[in-house]
């Protein structure tokens, strides 16, 4: 389960901004990296998760989320100032035993599309030629799920939604716009997969009425299980009542709706596992905030679980942070560091109210920081002394002493 947003000023003065939590298993791991671009021979093939896929002539530098086990990414922006997310949908069409993964088609499309309506025709083609299949869950290998996608450039936005190679996309070009676990496109789409109205009659669409594609593929029992439609609503809702802006963004994705879930049912933004059937897969692992000016930073937490977690800036130049290469076994990086800290706590809302002040300060303090830092020297040095300053917040918030 995950949430994916899209905010645009209503002034048109800046930039839209793009946000995604990646709810995974608790148990897995997500590193944050950044991959350079490429030039690559012909008959080069891709490596994906599951299946290969003939490799593009150039590829283009990214910055992703990508769950530790898996070629694909959760979520990622790239040099060309596109950023793409996905989510679950779970709809009535077949799923295919092998293809590739949602994830798989976020990180393709960011390496080979220089504009959101360029990723979208990647992924579309790709999706339509390999088809979208395999085990998506790093344990629970039951979990299998169709996807949809904010894809994300300086001038628009689109949404895109599928059921097996089926799919329809809509345009978004102002406002605010979130996706949560649940095809929202009815009959209001703007592009669609060739022959999409006798793929819908197989469903129980009639001749000649217009094709309502929510109503035609989803699963219904699904949608409420995962609870897609009221996040979405939770997250349109906080972004619809701040301040445009990336500290608004962040806030967001920290959300628990003002309420704890009730049977299962209402999940919340920022995702806790527990042991209900419906939550045991939804814990937020990751998070990215992005205002796509084409010049970075990209926020990311690099740990899990935004409510006590700080957003912390990586650009395309200069010097990685090395702390952000997780491996799925326990290792040195943040990821993993921040986990024994938060293991040791137990009560994560003790923890998350006890730095709050101190974290929305430390965050205005970065963002002011990262606005200005131009050489890549400071901006080297701004990334290392936020995350060294985020993780001794945390550690006094949950009165954890390194040995």
């Amino acid at each position: 389960m995950c949430d994916t947003a899209v905010q645009f000023d209503e002034r048109g003065a800046k930039p839209p901004i793009f946000l995604k939590n990646s709810d995974r298993e608790p148990g897995e791991a997500q590193a944050v990296e950044r991959r350079a671009s490429g030039v690559h021979p012909p008959g080069t093939v891709v490596h994906a998760t599951y299946i290969d896929v003939p490799q593009v002539r150039t590829t283009r530098a990214t910055i992703l989320c990508r769950p530790a086990w898996m070629w694909g990414a959760e979520m990622g922006v790239n040099d060309a100032g596109v950023a793409v997310g996905n989510q679950a949908v779970f709809t009535r069409a077949p799923q295919q035993p092998v293809g590739l993964l949602g994830m798989d088609l976020v990180r393709l499309s960011l390496e080979r599309a220089v504009t959101a309506r360029g990723a979208l025709g990647v992924i579309t083609e790709l999706l339509e030629q390999h088809g979208q299949g395999g085990a998506a869950g790093f344990a629970n290998k039951a979990f299998r799920y169709h996807n949809s996608f904010i894809l994300v450039d300086q001038e628009e936005a689109w949404v895109l939604e599928t059921a097996d190679r089926a799919w329809v996309a809509k345009r978004i070009r102002r406002g605010v716009r979130a996706i949560s676990n649940v095809l929202t496109i009815r009959e209001d789409f703007d592009l669609c997969v060739d022959g999409l109205r006798s793929r819908a009659r197989d469903y129980g669409c009639r001749p000649g009425r217009r094709i309502d594609f929510r109503r035609t593929f989803a699963d219904p029992l699904m949608a409420i299980a995962a609870a897609g439609d009221t996040r979405r609503g939770c997250v349109e809702t906080a972004l619809r009542n701040r301040p445009f802006g990336v500290g608004a963004a962040c806030s967001a994705l920290r959300s628990h709706g003002g309420r704890r879930a009730a049977a299962g049912l209402r999940a919340t933004v920022c995702a806790h596992a527990s042991f209900l059937p419906t939550r045991r897969g939804a814990h937020t692992t990751g998070s990215l905030v992005a205002q796509l000016n084409g010049n970075g930073p990209v926020f990311v937490t690099g740990t899990e679980l935004p409510c006590v977690s700080v957003y912390k800036p990586v650009w395309f130049r200069g010097s990685f942070p090395a702390d952000y290469a997780a491996q799925q076994t326990p290792d040195k990086s943040l990821f993993w560091r921040s986990r024994r800290v938060l293991d040791h706590a137990h009560d994560i809302a003790r923890v998350g109210a006890a730095l709050k002040a101190g974290r929305s300060a430390l965050e205005g303090e970065i963002r002011d920081a990262a606005a200005v830092a131009v050489s890549d020297e400071e901006r080297a040095e701004l990334s290392r002394s936020a995350i060294l300053r985020s993780e001794e917040l945390l550690r006094r918030a949950a009165d954890y002493h390194v040995s």
